[in-house]
C-alpha cells in the first residue's frame, strides 16, 4: 500500500468514527462480556456513562441471558489450610472447576456466609455473627456489593430463619424476602421484604398467611414466586404444605404437598424443576416400610391436583450411593439427573452424585462424580446463571476477605 492511500485509509478512518451513531455504539458495547465492558467505562466520559446507565445494564443482561449456564456455588473450608473459600463449578459431565472467587467483605466479624441465591449474576449471601444477621447483594464478576441495611425487628438475638432471593421482572426490581418463626408461638411469624428499588424494608407479618408459622427449609425462587416449606400446627394434627410470596404481586399464596407425603416420616426438600416446583422426599414410607427416595414435581404450577411422581429410588440400610447418606439435594440438571451431594461415614468426604430420572432400574439410577475437591461445605447452591453489569452503577468496591 502507498503512503498516500495509508495515509486516505487513516484519515477515512477519523473520518468516520465521529459518525458511527450512539445507538450502534451501544449495540456493540452491550455484546461485550461484562468484565470487557467495565474496562471500556475507561475509554472515554460518554462510555462510562453510556455504560453505568441503567437502561444499558438491562440491555446487556438480555444479551448474556441468551449465554447463560447452570452453576454449582459451594463455599466452606478449604483442605490442610482451613481457609474459607467459594468455588463456582461449571455444569458438565465432570463439573470441573470454573473459577474460585473471594467473598467480597467481612461483616461483624464473620466472613461465612449462606448462598440465598443467584439471580442475573448476582449472588444473596447470609452472614451471621453472634447476634444478627447480615446481608449482601455480591456480583462476583465486577466485584461490587451491596450490604442491606438492618430491618427494624422487634426483638434481638439471632434466630433460625429461610431467606430468599429473587427478581421482580415488572419493576425491574431485586428483592429479598426474609422469614423468622416466631420466638413466642402465639406471636406472628416475622415477614420482612426488602426492595433494592426503594432501598427500604417492609414489614408483612401482618398480611402473611397465619399458618406460615415455621420454616424448615432453603427457599426457591420459580415463576417469579419464592417458595418455603412450612407448617401448621392446629394442637390435634400438624400440617404441612409450600408457602409462596409473589415478588410481582407482593401477596402469599399455599401449595398443598402430594398426600402421601404429608407425615412427618419424610424429610423434605423444595427445588426447582424446569419451570415449576419440585419436592424430595426421603425416609420411610408406610405402605412399603422402606428407605426411599422420592421426586414429585408439580406439572400445572398453582394446581395441587398436578402433583406427579417422576423418580422412585429404593436405598439398602439407609444408603443410597457409595455408602454414604444423602446430605444436599442441590436441583434437576439439564440433563434431567437429579444433582445430590452425599457424605462419607467420616461426615467429611463429600461427593457430588446422580439420579437418573429417565431410568428405573436402581443400579443404573446412581451414578457418582466424585469427591467435591477439598471442601468441608458449609454452604452450596446450584442454578442458572450469567455474568452481568447488575449493581455496576450502585455498588460498592469489593475489599477481598481470604
Amino acid at each position: 500500500m502507498s503512503d498516500y492511500l495509508r495515509l486516505e485509509s487513516r484519515s477515512s478512518r477519523k473520518q468516520m468514527l465521529p459518525y458511527l451513531p450512539p445507538e450502534v455504539i451501544a449495540l456493540i458495547l452491550s455484546r461485550l462480556p461484562a468484565k470487557s465492558a467495565v474496562k471500556c467505562t475507561a475509554v472515554c466520559k460518554a462510555w462510562y456513562a453510556l455504560i453505568k446507565d441503567p437502561s444499558f445494564i438491562s440491555a446487556h443482561l438480555h444479551q448474556a441471558a441468551a449465554l447463560q449456564d447452570d452453576y454449582l456455588l459451594l463455599h466452606g473450608l478449604c483442605g490442610r489450610s482451613l481457609n474459607l473459600v467459594y468455588r463456582l463449578y461449571r455444569e458438565n459431565d465432570a463439573f470441573g472447576e470454573y473459577k474460585q472467587i473471594h467473598p467480597p467483605v467481612k461483616l461483624g466479624g464473620s466472613s461465612v456466609f449462606l448462598i440465598c441465591g443467584m439471580c442475573n449474576g448476582l449472588v444473596c449471601l447470609a452472614g451471621f455473627n453472634s447476634d444478627s444477621y447480615n446481608i449482601i447483594l455480591w456480583n462476583p464478576c465486577i466485584q461490587k456489593h451491596f450490604i442491606f441495611p438492618t430491618p427494624d425487628l422487634p426483638f434481638e438475638g439471632r434466630y433460625k430463619s429461610a431467606i430468599g432471593f429473587g427478581y421482580d421482572s415488572e419493576s425491574d426490581d431485586y428483592k429479598v424476602l426474609l422469614v423468622m418463626p416466631p420466638v413466642v408461638e402465639e406471636d406472628l411469624t416475622e415477614v420482612w421484604l426488602f426492595s433494592l428499588n426503594r432501598c427500604s424494608w417492609t414489614r408483612l407479618s401482618e398480611v402473611c398467611p397465619k399458618h406460615s408459622c415455621y420454616c424448615l427449609s432453603e427457599v426457591v425462587f420459580v415463576k417469579g414466586a419464592l417458595h418455603w416449606h412450612g407448617y401448621l400446627n392446629d394442637g390435634m394434627f400438624t400440617h404441612t404444605m409450600i408457602l409462596a410470596y409473589d415478588l410481582c404481586t407482593e401477596k402469599f399464596h399455599v401449595l398443598n404437598y402430594p398426600e402421601t407425603l404429608t407425615n412427618h416420616e419424610h424429610k423434605l426438600c423444595l427445588t426447582k424443576y424446569e419451570e415449576s416446583i419440585a419436592v424430595v422426599a426421603t425416609g420411610i414410607f408406610e405402605v412399603l416400610n422402606e428407605e426411599r427416595l422420592e421426586l414429585w414435581v408439580m406439572k400445572e404450577y398453582g394446581e395441587d391436583s398436578s402433583w406427579m411422581k417422576v423418580l422412585h429410588s429404593t436405598g439398602e440400610n439407609g444408603k443410597f450411593i457409595f455408602d454414604s447418606e444423602l446430605f444436599y439435594v442441590l436441583g434437576v440438571r439439564k440433563n434431567g439427573e437429579l444433582l445430590l451431594i452425599v457424605r462419607g461415614d467420616f461426615g467429611h468426604d463429600f461427593r457430588l452424585a446422580t439420579l437418573d430420572l429417565n431410568c428405573h432400574t436402581h443400579n443404573h439410577q446412581l451414578k457418582g462424580l466424585g469427591l467435591v475437591g477439598d471442601i468441608d461445605i458449609y454452604a452450596s447452591y446450584f442454578g442458572s446463571n450469567v455474568e452481568s453489569l447488575v449493581l455496576l452503577g450502585s455498588g460498592e468496591e469489593d475489599t477481598k476477605v481470604k
